[in-house]
């Protein structure tokens, strides 16, 4: 098996009031296949979900499972690397975080914190060397839609081995 994650985010302006301001901010970083800093070796995402008004899904980053290549996958995360939420249709905001016993709010900042994506907004959150630990005292991700319904797509790359122990998923 062989695994490479690519990170990029880009943010381009052009602004023209008889002085001209153009430019663009860029971050592209990719993660090799391992568990050290900087290394990822495993996906997990899902395509064009649908939460209702009020309704909400809680990923269990330790156990997430998903179809591919004819089987079905389970995906183990220790820690999570980059997150990529984007919140592609419906009329009201996508809610991560806030799951209450066994919440992963490692980039949020603390257990109840939130973060709210406007309809066709995206959030990509990296913590490329290190990052954010999952264990099964953290790992509930709460997604909730909030004043109407909302379909988004996840991605989360992260690592499945412990550091010390190898290398694999």
């Amino acid at each position: 098996m062989t695994f490479k994650a690519e990170i990029r985010a880009s943010l381009g302006w052009d602004w023209n009031d008889g002085v001209v301001d153009n430019g663009r901010l860029e971050y592209a970083k990719s993660c090799a296949q391992g568990h050290d800093d900087g290394q990822a070796e495993a996906v997990w995402h899902a395509a064009d979900q649908i939460l209702l008004e009020g309704g909400a899904t809680h990923l269990d980053l330790t156990a997430l499972v998903r179809s591919a290549l004819g089987g079905t996958f389970d995906t183990c995360l220790l820690r999570v690397k980059a997150l990529l939420v984007v919140h592609q249709a419906g009329d009201g905001k996508l809610v991560l975080g806030g799951a209450g016993s066994a919440e992963w709010s490692a980039p949020f900042g603390a257990d109840g914190d939130t973060l709210e994506i406007p309809a066709q907004s995206a959030l990509l959150l990296v913590n490329r060397q290190d990052g954010w630990p999952v264990d099964d005292a953290n790992k509930l991700l709460r997604l909730s839609a909030v004043g109407g319904h909302v379909t988004y797509s996840v991605a989360i790359v992260g690592t499945t081995t412990a550091d010390g122990s190898g290398s694999g998923a």
